[in-house]
């Protein structure tokens, strides 16, 4: 993503400006004073909920916690809403004539949109096709979905919801052969593709033999794939095809109830095989009660109005709760272009109002806002001046986009993000404490972290709209409870507020697809879901999550290390854009791959007098020496032992990304991939140690 000429001030002499704002700035206080707008600019407003308290133990739980918002378990927020068909049957009440689903033409690059109806209308088409093709309307009938975000994804899981079939999403980043798992484990007979991946399940057919039907997204049928069809004895035809035939032949629909199972989403696999997490309505329901109750404390509420850009993979349940709570509310939702580099583009076009995200893009518009900003001392002055300002308005718990700082220094930068967004939600890895005040400041919005898992549906902790602190994910979502369990081998124990987080809910999940073993490992005989991650209680009451109980190593001494743990104190350095810490049950020491932040590390060269591109600038023993130095005294400053300080670094100049296979589709490090790219370099690394001891 290009970002550039934020505040555009380039152009100014530098006294000029100076002035020109000071002038601004005193006329602006004036009139707020003469306006009466004084009030919500210096005096501090009083939370809505005692933020030192935000969660309480529950008696008789052994040390379980539940949000201080309510002592109920939230597990409905409207009457007539008790399963994701009947929340679209409300958007569809409140918003029928107007916009749903929108795409951008290809051409003329502006949204188009289907209204509430028509997504009704032809979503109940696509249910009646499948069923004329041969699908039974009922629990039994498992439907694929192999395809990027688009109108027809949601077509195909609203069509599937109107007569109980189940849909099992597919993700390309998923692999050929967690697909290939996932086609034989959920007998998958009838697949929803893209055009990008009808050749594959096509030439896969002799290793899912299952399939039976497939219906093609996009262009029109090939010869060629005609062929293949054939060969293997599969039905294949087009989605406009599937919903003339469904057209022309009406059925009475066999909607769900609530208990039944609305999807089968698989986990990324992050050490293995993917699990298919059977997820019903009543999960989806109770989980986005508990949000929208909690929105509802602090008087917000997403409305008819709201309008969200999806550009998150929907094979995950995080952007698909995204879609239900929209759709449930009679919001827009426009799907983003495919391309990461447009990604801005169709922000600035579609100017949504809610912007989940994931980290790893937050800290990249930080870090490329803040590389822009440094470029002009003019420019970083101004900066400084309003973040400042900013930042005293979040201490006295005012958050705001309509000050003279928004108009002349922020406002580009807000319309990054296309000016409207009023909540930037924030999930799957921790984003740090600096990356949340600048987005509280610059974009004068909300910014809610959380914490969940595919197996409790999406939210089971999520921060308060009144809490501008950070480092922590919240409190416990109203429709759960949260507990901390020993973990001894860590040394982490309950009676120090530290553990595994447990969480039980109508959120949790019925088990995983066919493998009863796995479910038994992870959901025990009361309801507790183990989520294999750990947490500590502040004394808010608020969780933070500080390692991973699956991600431990192992060193020679016999010493157990966490390396997400270290892995998150590293990043902390402004020269990382990633960092992945590797130990060897055979080594005494860790090392560690990392990925630079290109732009940072340049500008660092450049003022050393270091010349070369970044590829070069990664080899230099001056450029390791202090990358490798600045991550060691961070560690050193968070009281990282021995131990848990890395030996060296090798720095790699490609990021890790889903694409490489080195990130699962949640943004979480692929260690096994990881260890075997990298085998020789680490492998040189330890050498290099040696022979220096």
């Amino acid at each position: 993503m290009d970002i550039v000429s934020l505040t555009g001030f380039d152009t100014l002499v530098l006294i000029t400006t100076i002035a020109t704002i000071l002038a601004l700035f005193f006329a602006y206080l004036y009139w707020s004073k003469k306006l009466g707008y004084t009030g919500d600019y210096k005096q501090r407003k009083r939370p809505r909920c005692n933020l030192s308290e935000q969660s309480v133990e529950v008696k008789d739980s052994g040390g379980a916690r539940r949000s201080a918002l309510t002592d109920q378990i939230i597990a409905r927020f409207y009457d007539d809403v008790d399963t994701v068909y009947n929340g679209f049957l409300r958007g569809v009440r409140l918003s029928g004539g107007d916009p749903c689903l929108g795409e951008r033409h290809p051409l003329l690059h502006k949204y188009e949109w289907l209204t509430y109806n028509e997504v009704h209308s032809r979503a109940y088409h696509v249910g009646c096709g499948l069923v004329s093709i041969g699908c039974q309307p009922s629990q039994n009938t498992y439907i694929g979905i192999y395809a990027p975000n688009c109108v027809e994804w949601v077509l195909t899981d609203l069509g599937c919801q109107m007569f109980s079939m189940i849909s099992v999403p597919l993700f390309a980043t998923h692999g050929p052969d967690a697909c290939r798992h996932i086609i034989k484990e959920a007998n998958l007979q009838t697949v929803i593709c893209h055009e990008s991946k009808v050749e594959f399940v096509l030439r896969s057919r002799d290793e899912i033999s299952v399939v039976r039907r497939i219906v093609k997204i996009g262009s029109d049928i090939t010869q060629h794939e005609k062929s293949l069809a054939e060969k293997w004895n599969i039905k294949l035809i087009a989605f406009k095809q599937l919903q003339d035939i469904g057209k022309t032949t009406p059925l009475e629909r066999n909607v769900p109830k609530t208990d039944d199972v609305l999807t089968v989403c698989y986990t990324s696999g992050t050490t293995g095989t993917p699990k298919g997490a059977m997820l019903t309505h009543d999960n989806v329901i109770s989980d986005l009660a508990g949000f929208k109750f909690l929105l509802k404390q602090f008087d917000k509420e997403v409305t008819k109005d709201d309008v969200l850009l999806s550009f998150m993979p929907l094979a995950h349940m995080y952007e698909r709760m995204n879609q239900v709570i929209l759709m449930m509310s009679g919001g827009r939702i426009g799907f983003f272009s495919g391309d990461p580099k447009r990604l801005l583009d169709d922000l600035k076009e579609l100017k949504p109002t809610v912007f989940p995200a994931v980290p790893r893009l937050l800290n990249r518009i930080h870090d490329k806002v803040i590389n822009e900003i440094n470029k002009s001392k003019v420019k970083s002055w101004l900066f400084e001046k309003a973040m400042m300002a900013k930042k005293k308005d979040l201490e006295r718990m005012v958050l705001r986009k309509d000050t003279i700082w928004d108009l002349l220094v922020f406002k580009k930068i807000q319309d990054l993000l296309g000016g409207r967004v009023w909540l930037i939600i924030s999930g799957s890895a921790p984003l740090s404490s600096k990356v949340t005040t600048f987005l509280r400041c610059v974009m004068g919005c909300h910014v809610q972290e959380g914490y969940g898992q595919t197996e409790a549906t999406a939210s089971s902790v999520l921060q308060l709209l009144d809490d501008f602190s950070s480092g922590h994910v919240g409190a416990p979502n109203p429709v759960n409870h949260v507990k901390l369990i020993d973990v001894p081998e860590m040394d982490y124990y309950a009676k120090d507020n530290q553990g595994e987080i447990c969480l039980k809910g109508r959120n949790v999940f019925k088990g995983y697809l066919n493998n009863p073993e796995k479910t038994a490992e992870v959901l025990d005989e009361d309801g507790w879901l183990k989520t294999g991650d750990i947490g500590e209680w502040t004394e808010s009451g608020t969780l933070k999550i500080i390692d991973r109980k699956k991600n431990i190593l192992k060193l020679s001494q016999g010493e157990y290390i966490a390396p997400v743990k270290i892995e998150n104190i590293y990043m902390r350095s402004p020269f990382l854009a990633q960092v992945f810490v590797h130990g060897d049950s055979l080594r005494s020491y860790l090392v560690a791959i990392g990925v630079p932040d290109e732009e940072v590390l340049e500008a660092w060269a450049r003022k050393q007098g270091i010349m070369g591109r970044f590829r070069e600038l990664c080899k230099n023993k001056r450029v390791l020496d202090a990358v490798f130095k600045s991550v060691t005294d961070i560690g050193k400053e968070c009281n990282l032992n021995s131990l848990e300080q890395i030996k060296g670094i090798y720095l790699h100049d490609e990021p890790f990304s889903i694409e490489n296979n080195l990130l699962t589709p949640t943004l979480k490090k692929k260690r096994p991939p990881l260890v075997k790219l990298f085998r020789k370099q680490i492998d040189a690394l330890y050498e290099s140690i040696d022979n220096v001891s």
